[in-house]
């Protein structure tokens, strides 16, 4: 080892391995008590003295201040000062990614997380009283008394264990102090990666003594401090959505992956000098649910990620996960970024990319600008159809409910026969450029399904249901009701078994051949979260693991083989590991004040996003630009709308203006990506209207909404803005163009509107515009090299 890689600090010898871990020390003995005002006054100094250090040695030397700083805060200023001056408690060992520090402590029973900093920003990304990083359920397969296990007490051996390579360490519990637990074990590995900032963690459980098994692990699960005024949240609820200052109220987001209300696998904290990206990499998109929660009192966010096992309570069973710490510079979008890289590197659904796109996916759905919804009888819908496409002058798709003869939410899955006429309104209205597609259902099967007879749910689809731990199906009732008032009684059939598989594939193929639209929606897929399944019949792992979404993936493999290659697939919402076998998302539940579009800047190109829901109130004219704005800068296909809005002149207007930019625009959503969204600085105020989503839901946003379009391989960029108020606003927009290529001193920008482009004129870079936006409308300026 070279010599400079060794220093003597306190009189003990002091080895830095590496750019990662650093190894023990042996922790010195200082005279006397020294006041908490002297450690202060040290912990002054130290920090000038990283300051003057270049990055590398700072980094490596920032867990003093960090470890001196915590030991301070737990009434301990002589272990501070010892600390301070570079010796190390023999207990420590310190983890160092880059700007990331983590300090974890062999403690008593267990391992825990002493600390986790951020040297670049000088911030603690972990509260002074962590989580435990882990927390293991087992139950017992006869009894089913359950027994937790966490990394911070109950074990014989605890041990951190330093490897070879000094960018890898290793923790492991053994021998656990309940007997009845013998042989379990509990080991962390963790990978430091210097140049991102990134812990990469890989925990496995296993060994688990008969009769007791494995049920759930929480891990990861950090508590994250106040990160100042301006501390902000991100949680993939939906699009994504932010929430500011969420330490100081009560603030709960939970949900289960993957479903539409928790569509992706990381959360993120961050102020405007970094924060910390956490993130769950799995690649088979397992069920888990993801939290989020404050406690005001003491001034933290905690996060965690509680993942049922699979094959739950089975002795013999293990579990494996890998979850991912960073240091986030920046915010949302690029927290939203790196877990883009994850998923085109390693996600198993993230489909094949050429340069047109999804070229699975039939032109005419990518290069969609919008969308009707309606239904029932032909006779009473088709004329509304005709005008809605006649007045928009573009190719138009209709989301078509009701064209069964039984009623909506009852009697499923037998969709057949269709309303009379059914399949020759499709021949005539696909004719003149509107597109069909059909709704069914791909859960759920009716208990009573034939009117109220129970038909063939108990002879034929019962043992397909999902289970619960009793072997009870998964019923669930929705608004519809039978005959005689009671609810529809809604059995969730289980996506593994070759009954239900069969069911949906054929009937999605019926209307394509016997009725000849051109697309099927197959409702919620994508939106209802996984139910954990103990039917051990059905062929799968019983309660968590990845054999829900590997059902759907089979069941969708086979209906997109047999499929015609013109025609199309959707579903609901946006759960995201169905993306490669899905040819768009309904999006309609983008409804929430706060949201970003952190699933477009993920999968934007990759998946067409269609549609929100369009509610009424006494703000619904502002509440359609608003939803249909950002639906441009998001780079979903507008609308999802009743066809009825043509007869609203401002409003149809408005609307048929942004369709037809989208148009034109089109090739920036199917064959590009999402770009950072614009900055606009200048006094843009916000609006504010009821979006009606339950009931009276507020949403407010700016005025002027902004997005950002990149086609790498164009080597293009397009910078996209909607005015949804009644008056022109004024601002200067400022972009860095560097990051997308151009890096020229020069570049060429022209405006875009729903006519097509104007004429190029050439404009400094890095951006710096001032603009007008005229009210209630849309432009996009786009970018190319000189």
């Amino acid at each position: 080892m070279r010599p400079s890689s060794w220093s003597l600090v306190a009189g003990t010898l002091t080895l830095l391995v590496g750019v990662g871990l650093v190894a023990e020390w042996v922790w010195g003995a200082e005279p006397g008590a020294p006041s908490a005002e002297a450690v202060k006054a040290r912990l002054t100094e130290l920090r000038a003295e990283l300051a003057r250090l270049d990055a590398a040695q700072r980094q490596r030397q920032a867990w003093r201040l960090w470890g001196a700083t915590r030991l301070l805060g737990e009434g301990r200023p002589a272990e501070a000062l010892q600390v301070a001056r570079g010796v190390k408690p023999s207990a420590w060992t310190v983890l160092v990614a880059g700007d990331l520090t983590g300090i974890v402590e062999q403690a008593g029973q267990g391992i825990r997380l002493v600390g986790l900093y951020d040297s670049a920003a000088e911030q603690a990304l972990s509260a002074s009283t962590p989580l435990p990083l882990f927390l293991v359920t087992l139950r017992h397969a006869q009894n089913r008394q359950e027994l937790k296990v966490s990394a911070e007490a109950g074990w014989k051996q605890a041990v951190v264990q330093a490897s070879q390579d000094p960018a890898r360490a290793e923790l492991r519990w053994r021998e656990p102090l309940e007997s009845q637990l013998a042989g379990l074990e509990v080991t962390a590995t963790v990978d430091l990666d210097a140049q991102t900032g990134q812990f990469d963690w890989t925990l496995r459980v296993e060994n688990a003594p008969a009769p007791w098994a494995l049920w759930r692990v929480v891990f990861p699960q950090l508590a994250v401090p106040k990160l100042g005024a301006e501390g902000r949240l991100f949680f993939p609820k939906a699009a994504g959505e932010v929430q500011a200052g969420v330490w100081d109220w009560a603030f709960r987001f939970s949900g289960t992956y993957p479903s539409g209300w928790t569509t992706m696998q990381f959360l993120a904290a961050y102020n405007a000098k970094g924060g910390l990206y956490v993130g769950v990499h799995d690649p088979w998109g397992s069920t888990k649910d993801l939290v989020a929660e404050s406690r005001p009192a003491e001034k933290l966010v905690t996060l965690r990620f509680d993942q049922p096992v699979a094959d739950m309570g089975v002795p013999g069973n293990r579990f494996q996960t890998r979850s991912v710490w960073r240091v986030l510079r920046g915010d949302w979008f690029d927290a939203a970024v790196i877990y883009r890289q994850w998923v085109r590197r390693e996600a198993r659904w993230f489909p094949k990319l050429g340069a047109d796109g999804r070229e699975d996916t039939p032109l005419w759905t990518r290069q969609l600008a919008v969308w009707a919804l309606g239904g029932g009888p032909p006779a009473g819908f088709l004329p509304q159809l005709k005008e809605f496409a006649g007045y928009l002058g573009t190719p138009v798709a209709v989301h078509w409910y009701n064209w069964h003869q039984i009623p909506f939410d009852n009697d499923y899955p037998h969709y057949f026969p269709t309303h009379p006429g059914f399949a020759e309104a499709v021949q005539q209205i696909q004719s003149e450029g509107v597109f069909v597609m059909p709704y069914i259902n791909g859960r759920l099967w009716d208990t009573r399904d034939k009117g109220m007879e129970d038909y063939q749910f108990r002879t034929v689809a019962r043992p397909s249901v999902t289970k619960n731990e009793k072997l009870e199906p998964y019923v669930e009732t929705y608004g519809s009701k039978e005959k005689d008032g009671s609810p529809v009684r809604l059995g969730v059939m289980c996506p593994a078994t070759a009954l239900w598989q069969n069911k949906v594939r054929d009937t999605v193929l019926r209307l394509f051949t016997e009725c000849g639209v051109k697309g099927v929606y197959i409702d919620q897929v994508a939106a209802a979260a996984p139910t954990l399944c103990f039917d051990r019949t059905h062929g799968h792992p019983v309660g968590g693991g990845h054999w829900w979404t590997e059902g759907y993936w089979k069941m969708l493999e086979a209906i997109r083989k047999q499929k015609p290659a013109d025609c199309m697939i959707t579903t609901e919402c946006n759960g995201e590991p169905y993306i490669h076998l899905f040819d768009g998302y309904l999006t309609w539940h983008w409804q929430y004040d706060g949201q970003v579009p952190a699933f477009p800047a993920v999968y934007g190109g990759a998946v067409q996003m269609f549609g929100r829901s369009y509610g009424g109130g006494p703000t619904r004219d502002l509440a359609l630009r608003m939803r249909a704005g950002q639906q441009l800068v998001f780079g979903e296909q507008l609308g999802w709308i009743n066809p009825g809005v043509v007869k609203e002149k401002g409003n149809a207007e408005f609307f048929r203006q942004l369709v037809r930019l989208r148009r034109v625009l089109s090739r920036y959503f199917y064959a590009g990506e999402m770009a950072r969204p614009p900055r606009l600085v200048g006094q843009i105020p916000t609006v504010k209207a009821d979006w009606q989503w339950h009931g009276v839901d507020w949403v407010t946003t700016e005025a002027v909404l902004g997005g950002a379009w990149h086609q790498p391989a164009a080597r293009k960029l397009v910078l996209v803005f909607v005015n949804v108020s009644d008056a022109p606003l004024s601002a200067t927009v400022e972009y860095e163009l560097s990051p997308y290529g151009f890096v020229q001193k020069e570049v060429r920008l022209r405006q875009v509107t729903e006519a097509g482009p104007g004429s190029e004129h050439a404009i400094q870079n890095p951006l710096r515009r001032a603009a007008t936006f005229p009210a209630r409308s849309g432009v996009a300026w786009e970018i190319t090299p000189p």
